[in-house]
């Protein structure tokens, strides 16, 4: 009986997303009205409807709306000088899911509701090559595997930084950001007092790694010499200490090649990447690790095979860290690798075919997950995203991921269980 009404839920819940489509229509009535005010504006929707079967945490569906409107301002006649400013807002329909910031026993989805200012800066460009930005802002680094935006999450991360930058637009690009704070996909309301809903109120402290807010004392360099043969070559160093979690202070220095060539009706691409992590500042283990990826492709028209490896290696328990970066665009998006506490060593085998036809395009992923230093085979996974874009700004996707374990870990716990997931979605300009 409960897993029909279970299952009755999940279907009325479905269906309501599917009707809450015919309300985003009115995103261009809403554009044509901010057209009417001074400065540039932006309005963007996405509405996703998740489901997931998962043994160790427990079922769960989650439906929500992200609404984000992006504002420019110009303070001088030449443009030089310009205010930007982002709101952003997620409605949560269905809260069947563990957002993270209100734990439930159920599968982690963090999508939390609630109000964010995801950027609010002042930015400077220079009649030459130069640009500098102060204030909240959003910093993504080559494949935002070390840093990014996580704009899959409903609230993006962001940045209180100072940045410059220097783009010639030919040969050297060159991004330097300190940061003393980080706002995370929590949310601002993901502090150190649980609320009421939380399963563990009244029990203990959130934890510090799910704070919705970390202030840093981050230093981030990112250097790139792209020649005339379009070799790309990215030397990083990227310094960060984590004033309220310590395990996340880390020192990384990092250097990635990348590469493209068409000499015939083919088109090659190949990239390698190797990092060094030391632990750094205050943090309680004294550790070194290394990361590694390796990737090429081969490309007919509108169709792409890849095959890669990437490495966190692991040592006294500790993997290689990327607290900072997009966690979800690797090692498999059922997340069930994506730790919100801590990474530990993990090799990731994959092989991915995408494509495209007309405004329909397809990527199709096999990860075979192996456990660093040893000889266990952690898990398989495979995913699936079908993506139609109706025009340049409307965008539905359909994404399925399955995960199935193999030899079990104690150190991933999670990894131990199959998960299954799905989710649809409809974006309109994100």
């Amino acid at each position: 009986m409960f897993k029909k009404n279970w299952r009755n839920k999940k279907c009325k819940s479905l269906l309501l997303f599917l009707v809450s489509f015919q309300s985003m229509a009115s995103s261009e009535v809403l554009e044509s009205v901010l057209e009417s005010i001074p400065g540039e504006h932006e309005f963007g929707a996405r509405s996703r409807f998740q489901d997931a079967n998962d043994p160790w945490w427990g079922d769960a569906t989650a439906w929500t709306t992200r609404i984000k409107v992006t504002s420019k301002f110009s303070l001088d006649e030449d443009e030089q000088w310009q205010l930007l400013v982002q709101p952003n807002f997620v409605a949560v329909h269905n809260d069947n899911y563990n957002s993270i910031a209100i734990m439930k026993r159920a599968s982690p989805i963090p999508d939390t509701e609630g109000f964010s200012l995801t950027q609010a800066n002042f930015s400077y460009q220079s009649e030459g090559n130069w640009q500098a930005k102060v204030g909240r802002q959003s910093l993504s680094y080559d494949n935002e595997r070390m840093v990014g935006a996580l704009e899959y999450w409903q609230t993006p991360q962001s940045f209180d930084a100072i940045t410059f930058q220097y783009n010639d637009q030919i040969n050297w690009r060159v991004q330097y950001a300190y940061s003393n704070k980080v706002h995370r996909i929590f949310g601002k309301d993901s502090t150190k007092n649980l609320p009421k809903e939380d399963i563990r109120y009244g029990l203990f402290a959130r934890p510090a790694f799910e704070l919705g807010q970390h202030q840093l004392n981050a230093s981030l360099l990112n250097v790139e010499y792209k020649t005339d043969d379009n070799l790309k070559i990215v030397a990083y160093n990227y310094l960060i200490d984590n004033k309220d979690y310590s395990p996340y202070s880390t020192k990384t220095t990092g250097l990635r090649l990348s590469d493209e060539f068409k000499p015939g009706r083919l088109k090659y691409a190949y990239t390698a990447e190797y990092a060094w992590q030391q632990s750094a500042y205050d943090n309680p283990v004294n550790y070194q690790v290394w990361y590694n990826l390796l990737e090429a492709s081969v490309q007919y028209k509108s169709h792409i095979l890849q095959i890669g490896q990437e490495t966190l290696s692991n040592d006294k328990g500790f993997g290689f860290q990327t607290a900072l970066g997009t966690n979800h665009k690797f090692q498999g998006w059922a997340d069930v690798f994506d730790a919100y506490a801590a990474q530990r060593g993990v090799r990731d085998t994959f092989v991915s075919y995408r494509g495209r036809k007309n405004k329909l395009r397809w990527r199709i992923v096999y990860h075979d997950f192996n456990s660093y230093g040893g000889n266990a085979r952690m898990g398989y996974e495979i995913d699936l995203e079908l993506a139609y874009r109706f025009n340049r700004k409307w965008e539905v996707k359909f994404v399925h991921a399955d995960y199935h374990t193999k030899d079990k870990q104690a150190a991933i716990p999670s990894a131990n269980f199959d998960l299954k997931t799905w989710f649809i979605s409809v974006a309109y300009n994100i």
